[in-house]
């Protein structure tokens, strides 16, 4: 971000013939319409902040993704077990294979719930992929606004002086109407 140096551009005024009061005057009121204009502008700091903010939120998210994929090792382990076990269970008479048929279809069911993890765990990372994708139009939705701020406030310095301009004939016109009004009323007093 480029500074204003009042000193220097005072001094420039001086060496072109203005009066040192009026140009340290000119080049304080230069300098407050500068820092003015700058407040509005996104430091390096405030990027650096929500980059951080952003970066807690992935580390978040990864801790969650952890917690599931412990949580999915767990189911991992139980049904290697409980395959161990329908092993052992094979050997035993037809009555006990009924009962392996049934622990068979226990053993499905959990690795239709470890499937589901699966598709979760993928939808969690479709979601975070969309979400940094979001976080990443935002900043260049916020790019975009902030150079049209800026060409916005170029039109106004350079249309200032139309302003001026315009409310000196509205003050003109107002003067005239009211001169003119003025003999009318008093006409009708007499």
């Amino acid at each position: 971000m480029s500074t204003f140096n009042s000193l220097s551009y005072a001094t420039r005024l001086v060496d072109a013939g203005v009066p040192r009061d009026q140009a340290e005057v000119h080049a304080l009121v230069l300098q407050s319409v500068y820092d003015e204009e700058h407040k509005q502008y996104a430091t390096k700091a405030d990027f650096l902040e929500l980059r951080q903010e952003v970066k807690q939120q992935i580390l978040h998210l990864e801790m969650k993704t952890d917690r599931i994929e412990a949580k999915t090792d767990q189911l991992e382990i139980k049904t290697d077990r409980i395959e161990a076990k329908t092993d052992q269970l094979e050997l035993k008479t037809d009555r006990i294979e009924a009962k392996m048929n049934q622990i068979e279809v226990k053993t499905n069911q959990i690795e239709a719930k470890t499937n589901q993890i699966e598709v979760k765990l993928t939808e969690v990372e479709a979601k975070l992929s969309a979400e940094i994708s979001g976080l990443t139009k935002t900043v260049n939705e916020c790019k975009e606004e902030f150079l049209r701020f800026r060409s916005d406030v170029s039109v106004l310095r350079t249309s200032h002086k139309y302003i001026v301009w315009i409310s000196g004939g509205v003050a003109t016109m107002c003067l005239s109407v009211i001169a003119l009004c003025i003999p009318i009323f008093l006409h009708t007093l007499k």
